[in-house]
């Protein structure tokens, strides 16, 4: 069973995912015997520890362990394998963990969610510097993808950053060539075509981590908040 956060943990959690996702990477204790706790509301279920501030998570590592040793893991990490063993494990996650009775204990699935989309703006912001999107094209078009949400079969566009990974995924899936998309037909030609056909748009804001899903209105909408890109951002590596 879960319990719905409360405010307060709520703040705590999104504070965390916004300091992890700028920063690249979250903080866990050196000792594994400390790193985690016993769930204040599940007490069948542990509670892994991390922060986003070293001085917060020092801090505590003193207080738990009597020494300030504390051990980094980078965010594509932290996404793609410590919180899938502890999906696996059931384990919920301690966000910037303060002892609390009130502490926000967040499932990992959910974090893991979180943390894809808060990284989905600064994803978007290097695919409108960069000056296009790669897209795997099938026949005649845009690959479209298989895709389920809340068990809906849903058709959906993919898009990538680099070239590799849409080559990888072209590879995988029987693509016939990798296009790269200049950002303003991308905008007036892609999307609108997606859009007329009900396809959605996913793409994977931490490497490895797993795809998510936008509208075509809402990518419309993001991509629109930056700045026209400058014409030396057309060139294509």
């Amino acid at each position: 069973m879960q319990i719905a956060p409360r405010i307060p943990e709520i703040g705590q959690r999104d504070r965390f995912v916004k300091r992890v996702v700028t920063d690249g990477r979250v903080i866990t204790l050196s000792d594994e015997a400390y790193a985690k706790v016993t769930s204040n509301r599940f007490p069948d279920r542990a509670v892994h520890l991390f922060w986003s501030s070293p001085k917060e998570a020092k801090r505590w590592a003193v207080a738990l362990t009597g020494e300030a040793r504390t051990t980094e893991i980078a965010l594509k990490d932290f996404a793609t394998s410590v919180l899938s063993d502890m999906i696996a494990d059931k384990a919920l996650v301690g966000t910037d963990w303060v002892a609390d009775p009130i502490e926000a204990e967040v499932e990992a699935a959910d974090l893991l969610i979180r943390l894809k989309t808060e990284a989905a703006t600064g994803f978007l912001r290097a695919l409108h510097e960069q000056g296009h999107v790669f897209i795997v094209e099938g026949e005649g078009g845009p690959q479209v993808a298989n895709h389920v949400r809340r068990g809906t079969d849903l058709k959906a566009v993919q898009i990538f950053a680099a070239r590799g990974e849409a080559e990888w995924q072209m590879k995988k899936t029987g693509g016939k060539n990798v296009m790269a998309d200049p950002i303003a037909d991308f905008l007036a030609s892609t999307l609108p075509w997606a859009a007329a056909r009900g396809h959605a748009v996913l793409m994977e804001p931490i490497a490895g981590a797993g795809a998510i899903e936008l509208q075509v209105s809402d990518l419309v909408q993001r991509l629109g908040k930056f700045p026209a890109p400058g014409t030396a951002a057309a060139h294509v590596p």
